[in-house]
């Protein structure tokens, strides 16, 4: 018996041409293949992307600093710098800390 785990997705897509020359030069400005920095630039806007959807739900009042930072994937703290850096007042209620407690 033979168990295949797989350990990643191949996803085809088409780009600008500008774009595809720019990735070229990065990827051999830093020694990378085009593969490798694609990859990296994609996890890199996947985690930005997580940062911003938990920002909005906090903004929004749907979720309390610890459970955005949690579906962040950050740190309390490192969300806490977030929010300083783009101007969102932290509230913090006693609501707010039952919840956290109970999390």
């Amino acid at each position: 018996m033979y168990l295949v785990i797989s350990l990643s997705e191949t996803i085809t897509l088409r780009l600008p041409p500008q774009t595809a020359k720019k990735l070229r030069e990065i990827a051999k400005k830093e020694g990378k293949d085009r593969s490798t920095l694609i990859r990296e630039l994609l996890e890199r806007g996947v985690k930005e992307k997580s940062v911003e959807e938990a920002v909005e739900l906090y903004k929004a009042g749907q979720v309390t600093g610890w459970k955005a930072a949690q579906l962040a994937g950050i740190s309390l703290r490192n969300f806490y710098k977030i929010l300083a850096e783009k101007e969102v007042l932290i509230q913090y209620s006693e609501k707010d800390l039952e919840e956290d407690l109970k999390a």
